[in-house]
């Protein structure tokens, strides 16, 4: 059975222009993990460099890209962080694409990437009800926001897109939560983040947050949820390393983070068009 994942409207189809291109499209939201803490600076010269086939809308309000901009280290928004993007940081996103684009060769990506470091589930991504954003956590408002903003400008650029699913990566700041509430929120993030996209059957991915002795219960609500629903998808921390202690993934990780994201999310895909 198919599902295209079609976004809400496929945007860009009015006075699409000649020179038009299809992207693939992602959402990547989430808390300080997924907004991203990796040092550009350890990366190579290669790392650093845009991606060609790759655009972002960043938006970490009151940062922005105020645009699609090319793929590259830097959409990121770090504690004291008080200049112009690029920053010194990066997230799971350059090991997600490079990743898909090795296995999709001469597709198209387009990110769209809310993050925020410090938030939280309870409150500030709190899904509320749909088309209510009094309801809404602040977090959750902003990439609402986010992606209204970003197809307009995709589609004044004569492009068109497909959405193909979204990864998750956040929890730390709802590790004193029950498992079965953190687990239920989860449920309520994935089914509206649905209904306002209008993809029913978007996939999902969700990523762990590192043990520091204090996550399980977070961990294992992270887990249950994945495992509930058969587009819903889990990427396990495991093996990678910290900057800090045991909180933030290090230039490394990051990459290996997004790589793993990248897996699971094909996966996903593969299955829903069986």
């Amino acid at each position: 059975m198919k599902f295209p994942m079609l976004w809400a409207v496929l945007v860009g189809l009015a006075g699409l222009s000649a020179h038009g291109d299809e992207y693939e499209l992602y959402l990547l939201a989430g808390q300080s993990n997924m907004d991203g803490r990796g040092k550009a600076a350890k990366l190579s010269a290669t790392q650093k460099k845009p991606i060609r086939n790759a655009i972002i809308f960043y938006r970490n309000p009151p940062t922005t890209t105020e645009g699609w901009k090319p793929l590259a280290p830097g959409f990121s928004v770090p504690p004291r962080f008080k200049g112009d993007l690029p920053s010194p940081t990066f997230g799971p996103e350059l090991g997600f694409v490079t990743t898909l684009t090795e296995s999709q060769p001469g597709r198209k990506f387009a990110l769209i990437k809310g993050s925020k470091g410090g938030s939280s589930l309870r409150v500030d991504w709190n899904p509320g009800e749909a088309g209510k954003p009094e309801t809404q956590g602040p977090r959750y408002r902003d990439m609402i926001e986010t992606m209204a903003q970003a197809r307009a400008a995709l589609k004044n650029d004569g492009h068109t897109a497909i959405l193909r699913g979204m990864i998750w990566h956040q929890g730390e700041s709802d590790a004193k939560q029950s498992t079965e509430n953190h687990e239920a929120r989860l449920k309520r993030l994935i089914a509206r983040i649905r209904e306002d996209t209008g993809a029913p059957h978007l996939p999902v991915v969700l990523g762990q947050v590192v043990d520091n002795g204090k996550r399980d219960r977070v961990r294992a609500a992270i887990l249950n949820a994945s495992k509930a629903d058969p587009l819903v998808g889990f990427v396990s921390s495991e093996g990678t390393t910290t900057w800090d202690e045991g909180t933030h993934f290090d230039a490394g990780s990051q990459l290996v983070l997004g790589e793993r994201f990248a897996e699971e999310m094909l996966q996903l895909l593969d299955g829903a068009n069986k």
